[in-house]
C-alpha cells in the first residue's frame, strides 16, 4: 500500500520532538520504521524585508530541498517556498520552482506577518497558480499580535500551536472562501493543515446566520454559492493532529473521503504518533488506503506505485 506523508517539515535548523537536529537520514529512518512510502517536505516561510534577502533565501531553500529530493527519488518531495512580501518576486520564484526545480507544489503560510493570504495583493499569484493547476499547501503561523498571548492561557506551557495555529488556519480558509479566491481559481488544489483547524466546528455557526436581518437572506448565498459547507468540502485537508475520533468524524461528515490526506507534522511529532492514531480510527480498508496515500498519489502522480523511483521530467505547465 502506498502511504504518503504530506505534512513533513525538513530544513537544517529544525529539530525533532527529542531536540535532535534534523537530517535527511533521520527523516528516511522515520519513514522506513513506520512503513511510509514517501514524504513531501515543507520549508520555513521566507520573511522578505524589502531587499533581495528574502528572494535569495527562498531560492537557497528551494534548491537545497530539490537536491535532497533528487538524491532520494520516489521518497521525498517538496513544497517550494516563496518571498511573499514582493509579489513580483514571488511570481518569479514560483515560475523557477515549477519550470526548473519541478517542485511538487507550493507551500504558503496562513499569514505573512499580519497580512493574510486572502489579501487582494496576492491575486496575481493565485491567477498564475490557477493557470498551472498548482497544488498549494497552507501551514499556520503566528502573527505578531498573537505572539504575546501566552499569559491569557496561563503562562508559557501553552504554545501558539495549541490555539493560534488552528485559529489562523480557520481565518485563512474563511478569508479565501469569502473573498471568492477558491471560487475564482478553481484549478488550484488547496490543502490545509490539521483538518482545517477550527473551521469544521464553525461552519454550522456561519450557515446559521442566513436569513437574519443582520445578514439578509441573500448575502450568504452570494458569498458562499451553494452554501458554506459545500465551499469547504471542495478543499483538501491534511489530517495531522486531526485524527481524534470526534474531529475526524466531523471532518468526514463535511469533506469527501477523497480529500483527506495523511500527515504527521514530523519532526515536531513522531511519524508513529499519526500512524497509530489513523490506525485506531478503524476505517474501512478502502477509506484507510485512500487517506494513507491513495488520495495524495492522485494529487502527486509521480508517487503512484507505477512511477516509483522516477525523477520528475519537464515543467508543470
Amino acid at each position: 500500500m502506498t502511504s504518503i506523508d504530506i505534512h513533513h517539515h525538513f530544513y537544517p535548523t529544525s529539530k525533532d520532538n527529542e531536540g535532535r537536529r534534523w537530517s535527511v537520514e533521520m527523516t528516511l529512518d522515520e519513514l522506513d520504521r513506520n512503513g511510509i512510502t514517501a514524504a513531501i517536505g515543507s520549508l520555513p516561510p521566507v520573511r522578505c524585508t524589502g531587499s533581495d534577502d528574502g528572494c535569495s533565501q527562498a531560492r537557497r531553500w528551494n534548491e537545497w530541498a530539490t537536491r535532497i529530493c533528487l538524491d532520494h527519488p520516489g521518497r521525498l518531495g517538496v513544497f517550494a517556498s516563496l518571498p511573499l512580501r514582493d509579489v513580483d518576486a514571488a511570481l518569479a520564484e514560483f515560475a523557477y520552482a515549477y519550470d526548473v526545480l519541478h517542485a511538487d507544489g507550493i507551500g504558503l503560510p496562513t499569514n505573512d506577518g499580519d497580512t493574510w493570504l486572502s489579501d487582494e495583493r496576492f491575486l496575481p499569484l493565485y491567477e498564475e497558480m490557477n493557470r498551472r493547476k498548482a497544488v498549494v499547501f497552507f501551514h499556520p503561523y503566528s502573527t505578531a499580535r498573537c505572539l504575546d498571548l501566552g499569559h491569557a492561557y496561563g503562562g508559557d506551557l501553552i504554545s501558539p500551536a495549541w490555539l493560534e495555529f488552528p485559529t489562523n488556519t480557520g481565518r485563512t480558509i474563511l478569508g479565501l472562501l469569502a473573498t471568492g479566491v477558491t471560487r475564482q481559481f478553481k484549478d488550484i488544489r488547496f490543502i490545509f493543515c490539521h483538518g482545517g483547524g477550527i473551521m469544521p466546528a464553525l461552519l454550522g455557526r456561519i450557515a446559521g446566520f442566513e436569513g437574519w436581518d443582520t445578514v439578509g437572506p441573500d448575502t450568504l448565498e452570494r458569498t458562499f454559492p451553494g452554501g458554506v459547507h459545500a465551499a469547504f468540502a471542495r478543499l483538501y485537508f491534511d489530517c495531522a493532529q486531526a485524527y481524534a475520533p470526534e474531529m475526524f468524524a466531523l471532518l468526514r461528515r463535511i469533506a469527501p473521503a477523497s480529500h483527506l490526506l495523511f500527515g504527521s507534522d514530523y519532526s515536531y511529532f513522531p511519524v508513529a504518533h499519526s500512524v497509530r492514531q489513523l490506525n485506531e480510527l478503524g476505517l474501512a480498508e478502502g477509506v484507510h488506503a485512500a487517506v494513507a496515500g491513495g488520495n495524495a498519489a492522485a494529487l502527486f502522480p509521480r508517487f503512484d506505485p507505477g512511477s516509483q523511483g522516477k525523477i520528475r521530467s519537464g515543467g508543470n505547465t
